[in-house]
């Protein structure tokens, strides 16, 4: 073993599972959702993390936990890639034991009894850690605050995940969770364009141009469509840069689609966009080192970008995602979509 293998075992070995515990005293027993956090800074620098569940209907690959009705244990692995390293690559394996939960045999996520909205997106829609090691507050996608919109009779059920195209995503166990679960009168939120159009990563690369995003697109439409669930398209938000033009191509072929196919389309790059210059800029991940925005937060002063800041245009701050999720709530009222009428 060289020495940059050694040193990445010794890194992965020292990751506990209070990392990923949440609201669980242990591995040993769990009752509530994990931590599967989609990435983690490293000595090795940024790390891309992919989960993967041996029994995803009691944990999902996003930290989802089904409690059964008897004591299950579950292997969970988590492989890391690094984007300065491409070369190398290293896997933290967990065993937990979910318990049964003392109110019911399932969480509230797999309720069949509440209409339940997934949500397929990439980072500017999915959760991030608010708390632990790995606490990334106030970076926040729409998603995670989006059930927040909707009365008791809703489960949002966020299964984006960062740094994904509508080509990667396809080929990883939170497609296949989606798929097993996903049943008639229940929604499908898909938001895809921001990974796509990284033209040198082949592995998430489509363009519009020659339809590979397009028909990316048509395989989650489908996935709803064949059990009888209904598929909501949106528009990626834009970046906080007036100039960019990138995420437009993708925006007017989702259009086209949901023209074509009779299915209820936002504009979420549109209506920010159209606002970069009126406030909305302000909703984005650039934070001064102690910004002064959330320093009455509790989560923040625990953050790792608490002394840092960061310099972001493209990722949320929990401002802007609770003002995406209440733009998404505002188009479903002017376009008196049926989930109109269970918004708070």
């Amino acid at each position: 073993m060289n020495e940059t293998n050694k040193l990445l075992q010794e890194e992965l070995e020292k990751i506990s599972f209070s990392e990923i515990a949440m609201k669980n005293p242990s591995a040993d027993a769990v009752t509530t959702d994990l931590n599967l956090y989609d990435g983690r800074n490293t000595q090795f620098g940024y790390a891309d993390i992919v989960w993967k569940s041996d029994k995803p209907e009691i944990v999902s690959p996003s930290g989802f936990v089904m409690c059964p009705p008897s004591e299950q244990t579950v292997t969970l692995t988590a492989t890391f890639t690094y984007q300065d390293k491409s070369d190398l690559k290293g896997e933290k394996i967990f065993q937990v034991t979910v318990l049964p939960s003392a109110d019911s045999n399932t969480t509230p996520k797999l309720d069949t009894n509440k209409i339940r909205i997934f949500v397929a997106g990439d980072s500017t829609a999915c959760n991030y850690p608010h708390e632990g090691k790995n606490n990334r507050f106030p970076q926040t996608g729409w998603g995670q605050v989006f059930g927040e919109m909707f009365n008791d009779e809703i489960i949002v059920v966020n299964c984006a995940r960062s740094g994904r195209s509508s080509k990667s995503f396809l080929t990883e166990e939170n497609y296949l969770f989606i798929c097993d679960n996903i049943q008639k009168g229940d929604y499908l939120f898909i938001q895809f364009a921001h990974n796509d159009c990284k033209y040198e990563d082949l592995q998430r690369y489509t363009s519009p141009n020659d339809n590979s995003y397009q028909e990316c697109i048509y395989k989650f439409i489908n996935t709803a469509r064949n059990v009888g669930a209904y598929p909501v398209l949106c528009t990626s938000i834009t970046r906080n840069l007036p100039l960019d033009t990138t995420l437009v191509p993708y925006g007017n072929a989702l259009k086209e689609i949901g023209r074509t196919e009779n299915i209820p389309l936002i504009d979420l790059y549109e209506l920010t966009h159209s606002r970069l210059n009126t406030g909305i800029q302000n909703f984005y991940m650039r934070l001064e080192p102690r910004d002064k925005r959330f320093i009455h937060n509790p989560e923040f002063t625990h953050s790792q970008y608490y002394e840092k800041g960061s310099i972001d245009n493209t990722h949320l701050n929990i401002n802007g995602a609770y003002e995406i999720a209440k733009m998404v709530s505002e188009e479903l009222k002017k376009l008196n979509h049926p989930l109109a009428e269970y918004l708070i």
